[in-house]
């Protein structure tokens, strides 16, 4: 292990070991630090350049985010520059900055690579990094800093799906002790807002919110770039840059672009996140000022990440409660492969089939086996001759109700008469003695 020397600006030694790469980027290449795992070593290429990023780099070390912790134990936000780095010349070489484990977020755009870098590679995890990364941009824009070179390289994810901002060393602030303004240089085509990429200069708060909404519509949208593809224009356009200019892109004007096999459309993504999205590219193309802040992708990244509905036919399929379906399962029936396969040894439960169930069915009353006796029927008059009861009568018919007749017997009329005849001679008899 070869090991070189440098100094801190407090006059601390720093071993560097130079024969083992972390990493490799356009400006220089980082290196391990051989007394400590938490700490490496940026160590820039073109020495004189990197002489005239000393006020930059000193200023940097004096930000707030330097002191930034993270969203648990062995987190970091940033990867800021914690100091910087001095050959036996006095000269600058390099910066110390965290040691961070993860991958860049640019592999995550890849379903095939997301399964093996992440705990939990699932569509809900792909929203919970998103809205982490909106709430990264709420805080740096919060403490002054424009990010400018935003980029799916530029954003590391760890297993758990936390996120870091690495290449803090070329974002745009103020000096807080001298008031100087450092500007940011540098900027990715195809994550920069209309307006940086006509004029070129001046890079503002707005510009990386327009590369926010690109990035995180790309990351919803399983890596498919929103303004990446031939345009349907005459000449067509197929660099990304020009589409960005003209506002070809797939999201809020699919009629701009040609259709590309097995994309995503627009109409996966949640209702409130295409809102969030039409608000970036439509009303905030033209004004920047109407583009959404960090923090609003971050609430709503959140929220949606509740509604998503799990699906019983794999562990990792989630969707929207707006999709009448799994959207995942639709794509593997049209044939476009599975962006979430199950884990390996899972089985998918059996179909499921409704259990059919009789009603229920009202219960009659039971018929007795022998008919009520017969009611007997009211009669005067001289008694009428004892029947014999049959053993076993049969049924009658039900007796209907009639009105009752009363029969007068003659011997009884005669009487009536008989006294009525003695009252009159009696009254005559009176009558006569009077």
């Amino acid at each position: 292990m070869r090991t070189r020397t440098l100094h801190t600006s407090a006059g601390r030694p720093v071993d560097v070991v130079v024969d083992a790469e972390i990493g490799r980027g356009a400006e220089g290449v980082v290196l391990p630090v051989a007394d400590s795992e938490h700490v490496c070593a940026k160590i820039y290429s073109d020495p004189d350049r990197a002489a005239g990023l000393s006020p930059r780099l000193d200023a940097l070390t004096r930000l707030a985010p330097v002191e930034w912790g993270g969203d648990c134990s062995g987190h970091l936000h940033v990867a800021w520059p914690r100091a910087t780095l001095r050959d036996d010349d006095g000269r600058l070489r390099g910066v110390v900055v965290p040691r961070i484990s993860g991958v860049p977020l640019l592999r995550l755009l890849d379903p095939a690579r997301r399964i093996t870098e992440l705990d939990e590679p699932t569509w809900r995890t792909t929203f919970a990094i998103a809205a982490r990364i909106g709430r990264l941009f709420d805080m740096l824009h919060a403490a002054g800093v424009v990010i400018g070179d935003v980029s799916p390289s530029n954003v590391l994810v760890d297993r758990h799906g936390h996120v870091t901002l690495l290449d803090c060393d070329g974002v745009q602030f103020t000096d807080p002790v001298t008031g100087e303004l450092h500007r940011g240089e540098k900027f990715t085509p195809e994550y920069a807002a209309p307006e940086l990429l006509r004029q070129g200069a001046g890079m503002t708060r707005e510009h990386d919110l327009f590369a926010l909404g690109v990035l995180l519509c790309q990351l919803l949208m399983e890596g498919d770039h929103p303004y990446e593809g031939v345009s349907t224009g005459s000449p067509p356009s197929v660099n990304v840059a020009d589409n960005i200019k003209l506002q070809n892109n797939r999201v809020t004007h699919p009629e701009r672009m040609v259709p590309a096999v097995g994309a995503l459309g627009g109409e996966v993504l949640p209702p409130r996140v295409r809102a969030l999205i039409g608000a970036c590219f439509e009303a905030g193309y033209a004004a920047p000022g109407n583009r959404p802040a960090g923090l609003a992708w971050a609430d709503e990244l959140e929220r949606t990440g509740y509604e998503l509905m799990g699906c019983r036919h794999n562990p990792r399929h989630a969707y929207h409660r707006s999709a009448p379906a799994c959207v995942w399962c639709a794509r593997i029936a049209a044939g476009q492969g599975d962006h979430f396969p199950p884990p390996a040894g899972w089985t998918a439960p059996p179909a499921w089939e409704p259990t059919v169930t009789m009603p229920l069915q009202r219960q009659r009353p039971r018929l007795s086996a022998y008919p009520p006796p017969p009611r007997p029927s009211v009669q005067t008059g001289a008694p009428q001759p004892v029947t014999q009861p049959v053993s076993q009568p049969a049924p009658t018919p039900p007796v209907t109700p009639a009105k009752v007749e009363t029969k007068t017997s003659p011997g009884l009329i005669l009487a009536i008469v008989v006294l009525s005849v003695i009252v009159f001679i009696l009254c005559v008899a009176v009558a006569n003695s009077a």
